[in-house]
This record gives C-alpha cells, sequence and structure tokens, in this order.
C-alpha cells in the first residue's frame, strides 16, 4: 500500500466526517496530530526509539532533559546505562517520584539510580549518589535510550512517522476522534475499528521484532540487581 502525505490525510478525514470547508480543515489537521501523537504513544516503536550521551560533571546531581534530548516524548520512560571495565551494560535503576524521596542520596560517589520530574518547572535527570571525579573519568558519558516526539505535520507534504502501509490507520484514527468530539459514538466506533485492525498488525510487527511487546502505558522501571518493577511517573 502506498503511503500518505499530509495533504492526502487530513483532505480524506475531512470528506469522511462531511465538512470540507476551510476552518473544518484546520481543525482537522489538529486532529491528525493528535491521532498520530495516539498511536505512536502506544508502544515503544522501533522507528522512535533514539540513543543520547549524558556527559556528567564531577559534583553535579542534575541534567537539563532540553539539553540532553530536545525531542524527548515526556509521556515514555527512558534508561539509563554505562559499560563496566568488562564492557558489560549497567543499567541505572529509574525510581518513581515516591521512591525518589527515600532513595536522593547528595553524598557523591559512583551513581546507580536516576529519577525525571518537573518540580522546578523544567524537566530535569536526577542521580543518586552524585557522580564524584572518579566516576566520571571512568565511565562518563552515559547512555541513554529514549522514545521521540512524532513529528508534527504541517506542510502538505510532509510524511507520518508510521510504516508507510499504515498511513491509512492515521485516517481512520482521526476520523474517531473527530466523531468523539461530535458525539457520533457509533460513527466514532465504527472508524476505531478499522483503526485497530490495520494498528493491530503494526503492532503485531513490533511484537514479533523484539519478541514481546513494550507498551508506553504504564510505563516500566528499568531496574538492575532484580527490583520490582514500579510504575514511573513523570507527570509531577
Amino acid at each position: 500500500m502506498a503511503g500518505k502525505i499530509f495533504s492526502d490525510i487530513y483532505t480524506e478525514s475531512a470528506r469522511d466526517t462531511g465538512d470540507q470547508t476551510t476552518s473544518y480543515i484546520t481543525y482537522v489537521k489538529k486532529k491528525v496530530n493528535d491521532a498520530l501523537r495516539d498511536i505512536c504513544s502506544e508502544m515503544k516503536y522501533s522507528w522512535l526509539q533514539r540513543t543520547a550521551d549524558v556527559a556528567l560533571t564531577a559534583s553535579l546531581q542534575y541534567y537539563l532533559m532540553s539539553t540532553l534530548a530536545a525531542n524527548w516524548d515526556e509521556d515514555t520512560p527512558i534508561s539509563i546505562y554505562y559499560r563496566d571495565t568488562a564492557n558489560k551494560r549497567q543499567d541505572l535503576d529509574c525510581y518513581d517520584d515516591n521512591e525518589w524521596m527515600k532513595e536522593e542520596d547528595i553524598d557523591e560517589g559512583d551513581c546507580y539510580g536516576f529519577n525525571v520530574n518537573k518540580k522546578a518547572g523544567v524537566w530535569r535527570v536526577y542521580f543518586t549518589h552524585v557522580p564524584d571525579s572518579e566516576f566520571v573519568s571512568s565511565y562518563s558519558p552515559l547512555k541513554m535510550e529514549y522514545q521521540k516526539y512524532p513529528t508534527e505535520l504541517s506542510a502538505d507534504s510532509d510524511i507520518p512517522e508510521l510504516p508507510t502501509n499504515h498511513h491509512q490507520a492515521l485516517v481512520y484514527k482521526t476520523n474517531a476522534l473527530i466523531s468523539v468530539e461530535m458525539g457520533d459514538s457509533e460513527s466514532a466506533l465504527a472508524w476505531d475499528t478499522l483503526a485497530e485492525r490495520s494498528l493491530g498488525k503494526l503492532r503485531a510487527k513490533q511484537v514479533n521484532r523484539k519478541g514481546k511487546p513494550k507498551r508506553v502505558y504504564p510505563s516500566p522501571s528499568i531496574t538492575i540487581r532484580g527490583r520490582v518493577h514500579r510504575t514511573q511517573d513523570y507527570n509531577l
């Protein structure tokens, strides 16, 4: 199936939902991007995964996410790791906000855990222990794995960040969102059913590639040393 560009998608959706006026198409364009965001946040899709360096500074506890990964999707979890002297990956524990209240330690030493929060008004990554000069010289930069925010569609020729044979699902998902806002539950269900048929195939391919599903909601903490997985809250 051939892929679609932005103008194809919003034009088809406007036609499907019964209004092709200029003001309505402006509304549909926004709903296309809402639908794209919803689809991309459902799973840890391979085409959205990125890796960034975390260059540490001795005695500095936190780092700005806007500097580390400006395109990070704040609704998705991250993992941070380094490689030890045997080149073995060592993942840092990811603590949710409740855990962090007990775990945060501003003593300097080897980093073993982190927390991501927006309590200061901007997203920051905090480390425990605070990295000392020896840890920095041995292991900096750390590696951070994250999911990027899907690129918003704006120009008519923009191509959605979905495999091309699933672009039609974006039309269906957009129609479903619009129908919900219009209060047309019957149409919303019909469009959502069509979307799910296509997206189910997309998810199945992802599961086969990774061996098991990796969903964003609820987001698992990335842990080591056999700690219990807990939900990460990035919204406080």
